[in-house]
């Protein structure tokens, strides 16, 4: 019933797709190949946003959901030709080595999608956020920065998949929508690359560190791709002939963007920058336009409703509401200090914008996450390739289309870096593919019938060896599990930090207790109602500085709190419990319940790295005798 449900949501995707190629009469100038692609990048985004109104009128259960997806996939007639009909490229012999390359990483990826989620992301809101709103039966509003008040258009398409399939059909349809991404880049590489070097960068984009790391999980960057590419193919196409039809579809790509992240604001204002850079630039812009705001407004919309900043919480200071007591503008300036200040280390410079790539590729400096995920080293082994070949064609390059992957890359980067957000590579993810196509065309281009091909194939070499190394690092994790008759419990012991207490207070506790935890890779697997007690949320000032015990312990009550989970803090520390949770056990408010062992991990693939044992203690809030 899983792979049932994720394929079942892959025909919608391309069914969609389809009806949307069709409407705007641009099917008819399609190869196969780019019909096929293209439609499921199209068609995925059009699902996101078909699931908002469904959800926010209460309508979030299976039939409603199944009947959506099997109208959607009836569109598959619309398709040409069918999968009998394509011409297969013939392959050589290298051609044949990749394609088992490729096959060896899509076994990786499909042991991954067989075990348990355990990304901490993916359990504190990727996944959580949709279980939630299934279990309700509408999308709820969550006053909450990052993980809450977000644009959610690629996780709506997870809401079907757990619905229908669980949480392997969950698991299943985010490793079908993040292969889609390397199969449009292999379309769009086509028609510029031959069919091996076509298959050596989606071979290098799959296994990039960052897409190995968040490709199989709910992290939407991978996924997100698919828009970044049908805008970028779907511009190129409205320069080329002039039609506004491509300025449509491209508007709808950029909002689809926008609809499943705030970076996807700069990107849609950097495409919008290109577009009307041409001579058709009012027509094309106007057609733009009308599609982005059509595609990305519902959840900039539903946040401007509940809290007056449509980007919330960027501009609460300004448009905020006064009288959200949830989260008042002290509160906004409080979070917005500790978020910028440890997201962004390096300096707004531009210096640093021309350092980051080196330093994120090389580890030259800390930054957040390049301990675990990066973009490989193929950017920097091919850049002399890539200098020489700019310089000799930089001629052709101003009449071609790469000159508008390119410059959208740029502008990416450039706003993402100066627009003073979180600095973790992997929200770069989106442009890679565009990075890649570029790069490698560039270089292939100045190499052709020279004797430093040979260096140029041997970067390459190196890179799928080593990049694939790391896919196989971190699968063996999931090898384990699938092999060794490992249980569900032990899996998620060995890979979720401070899991221990869960299966302990899911059997227990009840749907009338509320626990507060500072964990956020528990919300997905607690089956009792909780909350993440962290500064994200202002019902309870969770902040370390603060030392009104009374203030807290009325929060917690208005809040619902029955119990809290706290890490027990090393002996000879002078309190027993993370601030400012100390101060409730000080006052005798909590009542200690139960303890756990538990390790916390460095790393799951490298599970043996700095792993550490750790105590939590579930403790109930006193409401008898406890100070009011």
């Amino acid at each position: 019933m899983a792979i049932f449900a994720a394929l079942l949501e892959a025909l919608c995707c391309l069914g969609l797709g389809a009806a949307a190629m069709r409407v705007l009469g641009i099917d008819g100038e399609l190869k196969a190949p780019e019909h096929w692609a293209l439609s499921f990048a199209a068609g995925f985004g059009l699902l996101g946003w078909l699931i908002f109104p469904i959800g926010i009128s209460g309508f979030l259960s299976d039939a409603p959901l199944l009947i959506l997806l099997v109208a959607g996939a009836l569109g598959v007639i619309l398709l040409k030709p069918s999968l009998k009909q394509i011409t297969w490229p013939r392959l050589d012999f290298m051609g044949r080595v990749l394609i088992i390359l490729l096959g060896i990483v899509f076994v990786f990826d499909v042991l991954e999608a067989l075990a348990p989620p355990a990304d901490a992301d993916t359990l504190g809101y990727h996944f959580a956020r949709p279980q939630e709103f299934l279990a309700a039966g509408r999308i709820n509003f969550i006053l909450q920065p990052l993980n809450g008040s977000i644009p959610f258009g690629i996780h709506m398409t997870y809401v079907p998949a757990l619905a229908l399939g669980g949480e392997m059909g969950l698991t299943f349809w985010t490793l079908i929508s993040g292969w889609a991404a390397a199969a449009l880049l292999y379309v769009l590489c086509r028609a510029h690359l031959g069919v091996n070097w076509s298959l050596t960068v989606a071979l290098v984009f799959l296994t990039v560190p960052a897409v190995i790391y968040g490709g199989g999980s709910g992290q939407i960057e991978t996924r997100a791709a698919l828009f970044v590419m049908l805008t970028a193919w779907a511009m190129t196409r409205a320069f080329e002939t002039g039609h506004a039809k491509y300025a449509l579809l491209a508007g709808l790509g950029a909002g689809f963007f926008m609809a499943a992240k705030y970076t996807g604001l700069l990107f849609a204002a950097g495409s919008g920058l290109v577009l009307v850079c041409q001579r058709r630039w009012l027509v094309h812009g106007a057609a733009f336009g009308l599609a982005l705001l059509a595609a990305g407004f519902q959840w900039y919309a539903w946040n401007a409703v509940h809290t007056g900043d449509p980007v919330f919480p960027m501009l609460f200071q300004w448009l905020g509401q006064d009288d959200l007591a949830l989260w008042p503008k002290a509160h906004d300036l409080i979070f917005k200090q500790a978020y910028f200040g440890s997201e962004a280390p390096l300096a707004r410079t531009p210096w640093s914008l021309v350092f980051y790539p080196f330093a994120a590729t090389l580890g030259l400096v800390w930054l957040p996450d390049t301990g675990r995920v990066g973009f490989g080293p193929y950017g920097l082994l091919l850049l002399p390739f890539v200098a020489l070949g700019v310089w000799q064609f930089r001629a052709r390059i101003r009449r071609g289309p790469l000159l508008t992957y390119a410059i959208l890359s740029l502008l990416f980067y450039v706003a993402w870096f100066v627009g003073g957000g979180s600095q973790r590579i992997r929200h770069l993810i989106p442009v890679l593919p565009l990075f890649l196509i570029c790069f490698t065309v560039a270089a292939i281009r100045w190499s052709e019938n020279k004797p430093c091909r040979a260096p140029l194939i041997g970067a390459t070499v190196v890179t799928v060896l080593a990049q694939m190394a790391g896919q196989g690092a971190f699968g063996i994790n999931y090898l384990q599990y699938l092999t060794n008759g490992e249980t569900r419990k032990a899996f998620l012991m060995r890979n979720v930090n401070a899991f221990s207490p869960v299966p302990w207070i899911n059997a227990n506790l009840g749907k009338t207790d509320r626990v507060l935890h500072l964990e956020r890779q528990l919300k997905y697997y607690l089956k009792v109602p909780s909350l993440f007690g962290s500064t994200m949320q202002a019902a309870i000032d969770a902040r370390a500085e603060v030392t009104d015990g009374d203030t807290l312990y009325r929060q917690a009550r208005a809040a619902g709190i029955t119990h809290f989970l706290l890490l027990r803090q090393p002996e000879g520390s002078p309190e027993a419990y993370q601030k400012p949770m100390h101060l409730l056990y000080r006052m005798g408010c909590l009542e200690r319940v139960r303890r756990f062992k538990t390790k916390r991990m460095k790393s799951r693939t490298l599970p043996a790295l700095r792993q550490r044992t750790q105590t939590f203690d579930l403790l109930r809030l006193k409401y008898e005798s406890c100070r009011k």
